[in-house]
């Protein structure tokens, strides 16, 4: 079974933005938050293509453009909300 191609698509783009968002902000607190936040972005984001709005370029059944801009609106609702996050030194 092959998964689609549309899913493989959205899987990078998470992964992509969450690894930017990572080296921009490395004190962000745990991967799995940024990860979540970034996963959120882009279920948000194609809420939003789908209701007609930012939904050009669409790439497949993925939408980059309102996904990229609300991943990073949602990443930094949720550097405001957690703070920066702290790392304990190695």
């Amino acid at each position: 079974m092959r998964p689609s191609p549309g899913l493989v698509l959205a899987a990078l783009l998470v992964l992509l933005a969450t690894q930017v968002t990572r080296l921009v902000a490395p004190r962000r607190g745990p991967y799995a938050w940024t990860l979540l936040l970034s996963v959120a972005g882009l279920v948000s984001g194609e809420l939003i293509a789908a209701s007609g709005h930012l939904d050009r370029p669409a790439v497949g059944v993925v939408h980059p453009l309102a996904d990229v801009l609300v991943i990073a609106a949602v990443q930094l609702l949720g550097r405001l909300l957690v703070g920066p996050g702290s790392r304990s030194p190695d």
